[in-house]
C-alpha cells in the first residue's frame, strides 16, 4: 500500500510559539492598515516612555510631548504591551523570526515541566512576557528621569535566547555555568557594539538596555522553572 507523504509545515515550530509570533506580526499590520486612527492607542499600550513613567512616579509634569501616565494601569501596561509595537517590518520580522528559532527549544522544556498543554502555553507566555517587562524596566532605569521611548519584543526574545542557551549547555540550568557565562558575555558585548553602531546601521538607536534586561529576567525565570529537570541536549 502506497503511503502518502505529509507536506512539512511552513513554520517548523510548536503552534503556540508560531501563534505568539503571528500575533506580533498581526499587531504591526493592523497598525499600518489603520494609520493615524489607532496610532495614539498603540503609543499608549506599547511605547515605554521614561519621562512619562518617572513623571507619574514623581508627580512632576513632563516638559513637552506626552503627559505623565495618569494611573498605575496606564504606566504598567506598556511594560508588556511594547511587545506588540514595532517601528518597521524589518524590526518586527527580525524579532519574530528569532522568537520562533529560540522559542522552540524553550517550549520543549516547558513540555517536560508542565502536565497540560494549557500549562505549557502559559509557562512559555509567562517567560516571554516577564522578559519583555524586564527589558522595559531596564530601559526605564537606564533613562532616569527621561530619555527616548522603547518599543518592540526584543526584551522577550532576549529572555528566550537566555533560555535556549541554557538548554544548549544541558539541563539542569545553571546561571553560573562557565559556558553560559561565556555566551552571556558575548551577548552583552554584542549589544554594547550595537549601541554604538545602531544609529548608522539601522537609522535609529538600539534599546540595548532592554535586550540585557530581558536576557537577565529570562535567565533567572528559566533557571527557576527548569531547576528540577535532568540533563538534556539541545534540539532545534
Amino acid at each position: 500500500m502506497r503511503q502518502s507523504r505529509r507536506a512539512p509545515p511552513i513554520i517548523n515550530a510548536p503552534p503556540f510559539v508560531t501563534a505568539v509570533a503571528l500575533a506580533i506580526v498581526a499587531a504591526h499590520g493592523l497598525r499600518l492598515i489603520t494609520g493615524s486612527s489607532l496610532d495614539l492607542f498603540f503609543v499608549d499600550i506599547g511605547a515605554v516612555f521614561p519621562d512619562r513613567f518617572w513623571g507619574w512616579i514623581s508627580g512632576d509634569p513632563v516638559t513637552g510631548g506626552y503627559a505623565p501616565y495618569g494611573n498605575a494601569l496606564e504606566a504598567l501596561i506598556p511594560l508588556a504591551g511594547t511587545a506588540l509595537v514595532h517601528g518597521s517590518w524589518s524590526h518586527v520580522l527580525m524579532n519574530t523570526i528569532m522568537l520562533i528559532a529560540v522559542g522552540k527549544p524553550v517550549y520543549a522544556v516547558m513540555e517536560r515541566i508542565m502536565s497540560s498543554r494549557v500549562g505549557v502555553n502559559l509557562a512559555f507566555l509567562g517567560l516571554f512576557l516577564a522578559s519583555v517587562v524586564g527589558g522595559s524596566l531596564a530601559h526605564l532605569l537606564a533613562h532616569y528621569p527621561d530619555g527616548p521611548p522603547a518599543i518592540g519584543a526584543s526584551g522577550g526574545v532576549s529572555g528566550l535566547i537566555a533560555g535556549a542557551l541554557m538548554v544548549q549547555n544541558g539541563l539542569p540550568a545553571r546561571l553560573f555555568d562557565r559556558k553560559f557565562l561565556t555566551t552571556s558575555a558575548v551577548f552583552f558585548v554584542g549589544n554594547l557594539i550595537l549601541a554604538f553602531l545602531g544609529p548608522s546601521l539601522f537609522g535609529s538607536e538600539i534599546a540595548w538596555q532592554a535586550h540585557i534586561g530581558g536576557y537577565v529576567a529570562g535567565a533567572l525565570l528559566f533557571r527557576f522553572l527548569a531547576r528540577d529537570l535532568g540533563r538534556t541536549e539541545f534540539r532545534a
